[in-house]
């Protein structure tokens, strides 16, 4: 097939990092490779000499190779979608070897459950991503590396705070989805890119085999393992600019007091009592009377950019008895605020060996470990300081003549300065650690062709530490004829400081058989049957002190015993799994899977601990048929479908028994103590939520790959959510009630992507695009009868999609006091009525045409804010040594309301509506106003977007400029994220994905440019 000629630049990569250097050699050959059907060169060809560990080298660009061998050498020649040949050098010193396609080879595997399956009998909807997709640019979490490059995936990340700064992923509207990496579940966050060989994402049926956990999909983690090559060790290392995409200034001493000016006249308050005078107002924009400053505490707090670095260094190789990989790598990110305002870090460790103890025993052993730190500026934290931000008032000076003294900006934590810099404020710190090992025994069972036993133990051990240090201090005003300081107030008077440290500990343990055999060339069996099982425990504790003798000592015993406060507790459970799986191929034609898995969960009664959780899945591979070989114009078509079901154990645990919790003070003789309270009524008949999936799919490609893509279409259920009568039964019930497997909802939705690509001798272009949508609706939601027709409309959720907006609709803002004279209807929501009405304020419409504005008249107005369109566009182009690599990615169907730190904004100033501009569609209503519309969809906007989410233009140095400096490859590159978004939300300095209601409430999304370089020496 065409896209396995693209070797020369993807596939084989892997292959063109052993060349080797000559050991005992007595003879030297050159000569070409090409392939066989078209007679390009092929790149990146494996030319060993057999019988040698490790005397071998790659092909070049052009095909072209040189190696110095012994006496009557064979040579074996291999790359990835070919078959591997074997060729005798006799007296040759010149040879001209011809690869020929591998039709088995070029068939790609793709990880799956507890396995690999070729994807051309894939019958499960399995979307995957490789390693070199996920590094096109350095970023500070590898969930943002997968945004818009699987469909069905969504990915949102909603802020840019270092160590923070994850995407929250989301298969195809359902949830948070189960992460293993390794066959564990873990953390996805805390991994370096360059650890990972590839992520597959179950979005179907396919995700049954992970039973309770696998409800929301489950996305595989595969780490890089070791290959046969002679030791290559690869350095990747860039530095990185990091600026927010888009974030609103301060306003300035006169816009400010403009705004304040206004609000108050338009309030209808006198002249008198306006809190500024016209002429002062002029005055603070004038800017040249001392008594009038205007300080930009923006510029002096935040930097433009802020930088980043990523390094890390690998070895992989190894023989056919050891192979091994192994990875160092380090981040740093510092934040956007200028002065002290914190940094985090992040250490990667990983080392893995495959080890053939016998010709029929592997033995493999994994080990990893992540240690990242955060350290920040108390307030920064715990985003406060964006509202310290927009709320220091700019009239305050930023420093003074006497920098020992701090100028007050006019808030209660002195001003955004302060609560931003640890050396005043204090800091919060996080320090993670996560270990984890694992041993894996694989046994080819003798006697029983393709029988394997295996068994795998994984040990993790995850430590968090949290300390946060606050440090008192205070501030002044300056009087600067008199050259004086006064005090002006002070945040603590003492020092006071919390620790905390968790111990989690996981065993996880998997035992299975695996089958694989075909019976008379036609018939294909695999098999699985395997025993997991799964041991928790934690510990927690934490204390803290107040009134520390001194700051300069951040020890919890510098604190007062008399302020102490201590804490902890524990947690643990359990859970128990046997799975089985069953394929059956005939012709790899009509394809069969079929998965069993019984889970079960310590939660539930013993009667109820166990659910079992069936999947089915058929395939049907079109092109294989006979009557299908004289179409031409296809050359792969395949049709599948699958059910599968699946599991939910999210309650709090022993629901079902009677239990009792302290708290709560009561009065006993003359002392108040602390006693016991009943945690409610308990439920016996607690049990499982169900989850059912539907899928159907079709695969294609036409010759040459000149056009491939899928199509599916889903649908899925959840029966018996977890919830309580609280609004069915009436508040007189007089108990807390128990938890009930009550509501049901179910989620549908299609995913299509399309792709085409190209090779040649010179030039390599591979593009594809996607695009998927999805919504839930709720079938039962736990709720009253609502009797009112408009009240049934309004509250209602059963029977309604689960993320409907609700409000009024507007119609632009008043421009005259005639409009509101003529309105043919009364604002019954608005005090004072028509009456208090002004030019400005937000018109609604009355959509029952009753004559009166009231909450009968609100309506949908938005789909929630989570997307539910989503598309992607990637594509790839090399010329010779350079490359280019894009991915565009966007969304629609959902909404964000601006609401936020808006109203000290310079956004806020140059979008209002004034008297001047009586604008219709102002961003918001005029300051001071009866109504702005904040109920409306006047508040609430379209959040559609098209982003260059990744960007990269790399050279790769000439292979025989390298030879020279013994480096095998050399690859230079400037890359970015974010770089550019198309949105109707940017006129008002809102990132797309901001949270919703919360513009400048949050550390913005952050644009990155980066300076690289990759080597393999």
């Amino acid at each position: 097939m065409e896209r396995w000629k693209r070797c020369r630049l993807f596939l084989c990569a892997l292959f063109f990092l052993s060349g080797s250097l000559a050991g005992f050699a007595q003879g030297r050959v050159s000569g070409t490779v090409t392939d066989a059907g078209s007679g390009e060169p092929v790149i990146g060809a494996n030319v060993v000499e057999k019988g040698t560990a490790s005397n071998g080298t790659a092909t070049d660009v052009d095909g072209n190779f040189t190696l110095t061998v012994g006496n009557n050498a064979v040579l074996q020649v291999s790359c990835i979608g070919y078959v591997t040949r074997e060729i005798a050098t006799g007296n040759q010193s010149v040879l001209n070897i011809t690869l020929s396609e591998d039709a088995k080879a070029l068939d790609e595997l793709v990880v799956v459950g507890y396995g690999v399956q070729r994807k051309s009998t894939l019958t499960g909807s399995i979307s995957a991503v490789k390693s070199e997709q996920l590094t096109i640019a350095p970023v500070g979490n590898v969930t943002n590396a997968l945004t818009g490059k699987l469909p069905g995936l969504i990915a949102v990340q909603s802020s840019g705070r270092p160590g923070s700064d994850q995407a929250s992923l989301n298969i195809r509207g359902f949830g948070g989805p189960l992460v293993i990496v390794d066959g564990i579940e873990a953390s996805l966050t805390d991994l370096d890119p360059n650890q990972i060989e590839s992520i597959s994402i179950l979005k179907d049926g396919a995700a049954s085999i992970y039973g309770a956990r696998a409800g929301n999909g489950v996305l595989l983690v595969t780490t890089k393992r070791g290959i046969v090559q002679k030791p290559t060790f690869t350095l990747n290392t860039s530095y990185t600019l990091q600026g927010a995409t888009n974030i609103a200034r301060t306003q300035s001493s006169g816009q400010r007091t403009q705004v304040a000016r206004e609000s108050h006249l338009n309030a209808g308050l006198p002249e008198e009592t306006a809190p500024y005078t016209a002429e002062e107002v002029e005055k603070y924009f004038a800017g040249n009377d001392p008594a009038y400053p205007s300080s930009d505490w923006f510029d002096f707090v935040m930097r433009d950019w802020a930088p980043q670095q990523n390094h890390n260094l690998s070895v992989r190789g190894g023989s056919e008895k050891l192979k091994y990989f192994g990875l160092f790598g380090y981040q740093k990110q510092e934040t956007m605020i200028r002065k002290n305002g914190g940094d985090y870090s992040r250490f990667n460790v990983q080392s893995n060996i495959d080890a053939q103890i016998t010709s029929r025993l592997i033995l493999s052993v994994d080990i990893s470990a992540a240690y990242e730190d955060r350290k920040l500026a108390g307030r920064a934290s715990y985003e406060y300081m964006w509202q310290d931000l927009y709320a220091t008032q700019p009239w305050y000076p930023t420093t003074f003549p006497d920098p020992t003294k701090l100028s007050s900006g006019g808030i209660d934590v002195g001003s955004i300065y302060m609560s931003t810099n640890m050396d005043i404020d204090g800091y919060s710190q996080n320090k993670n650690r996560d270990l984890r090992g694992s041993a894996t025994l694989s046994y080819d069972i003798p006697f029983v062709e393709g029988l394997k036993a295996k068994a795998f133990v994984n040990y993790r051990d995850w430590q968090t530490y949290g300390k946060s240090f606050a440090k008192p201090y205070e501030w002044y005003t300056y009087n600067y004829a008199s050259d004086t300081y006064t005090p002006a107030g002070n945040f603590r008077t003492q020092a006071e400081a919390s620790e905390s440290i968790t111990f989690n500990r996981q065993l996880t343990q998997q035992y299975s058989l695996n089958y694989d055999h075909t019976f008379n060339k036609d018939h294909h069996v695999t098999a699985l049957a395997l025993f997991e099982s799964m041991d928790f425990s934690g510990n927690n504790f934490s204390a803290g002190r107040r009134e520390f003798l001194t700051s300069a000592i951040e020890q919890l015993f510098a604190g007062s015993a008399a302020t102490q406060t201590a804490n902890g507790s524990a947690s643990e459970w359990g859970r128990a799994s046997v799975i089985g799986r069953v394929n059956y191929s005939y012709k790899d034609r009509y394809l069969l899977e079929s998965i069993l898995r019984a889970d079960a969960s310590a939660k539930f009664p013993e009667g109820k601990r166990w659910g079992y959780f069936p999947g089915v899945s058929l395939g049907w591979v079109i092109s294989q048929e006979g009557f299908m070989q004289d179409v031409n114009a296809i050359e792969f078509l395949k049709l599948r479908a699958s059910y599968g079901s699946s599991g939910n154990d999210g309650v709090g645990n022993f629901q079902y028994l009677t239990g009792f919790q302290i708290g709560g003070v009561y009065q006993w003789g003359d002392r108040l103590v602390s006693g016991l309270y009943p945690t409610g009524m308990a439920n016996p008949l607690l049990t499982w939520e169900k989850m059912k999936v539907y899928n159907a799919g079709l695969d294609f490609a036409i010759p040459n790959r000149t056009l491939y893509g899928t199509a599916e279409a889903f649908y899925r259920t959840r029966d018996g959510i977890p919830a309580t009568r609280n609004t069915s039964l009436p508040s007189t019930f007089g108990a807390t009630l128990p938890t009930e497997n009550i509501n049901s909802l179910n989620d549908r939705g299609f995913e299509l992507s399309l792709g085409t690509a190209k090779s040649s001798r010179d030039i390599m272009y591979d593009a594809s695009f996607y695009i998927a949508w999805s919504r839930a609706k709720w079938d039962h939601y736990e709720e009253p009868d609502y009797e009112d027709p408009d009240q049934k409309r309004l509250e209602q959720k059963s029977g309604q999609w689960t993320d409907r907006t609700m409000g009024y609709v507007s119609d632009g803002l008043f421009t005259s006091q005639a409009e509101i004279d003529a309105l043919p209807c009364e604002y019954a929501f608005v005090g004072g009525g028509n009456a208090a009405l002004r030019p400005g304020d937000v018109r609604i419409k009355d959509l029952n045409s009753d004559g009166v504005i009231d909450w009968k008249d609100r309506t949908e107005i938005g789909k929630g804010n989570m997307p539910h369109w989503t598309y992607g566009l990637n594509a790839t182009v090399a010329y010779r040594g350079f490359d280019l690599i894009v991915l565009f990615q966007g969304a629609f169907g959902y909404s964000v309301a601006y609401g936020g730190n808006y109203a000290t904004t310079d956004t806020y100033y140059k979008l209002r509506w004034t008297e001047a501009n009586n604008s219709r569609d102002g961003l918001v209503a005029r300051p001071g106003g009866v109504y702005g519309g904040g109920d409306s969809d006047y508040a609430v906007k379209s959040a559609s977007y098209l982003r260059l989410k990744n960007g990269s233009l790399g050279y790769t140095l000439p292979k025989q400029w390298m030879d020279k400096a013994g480096i095998e490859r050399l690859r230079l590159y400037v890359s970015g994220t974010n770089l550019f978004a198309l949105s109707t939300l940017s006129k008002y300095y809102i990132d797309p994905e901001t949270p919703d209601n919360s513009a400048n409430t949050y550390y913005p999304q952050q644009r990155t440019v980066s300076f690289g370089l990759s080597m393999n020496f």
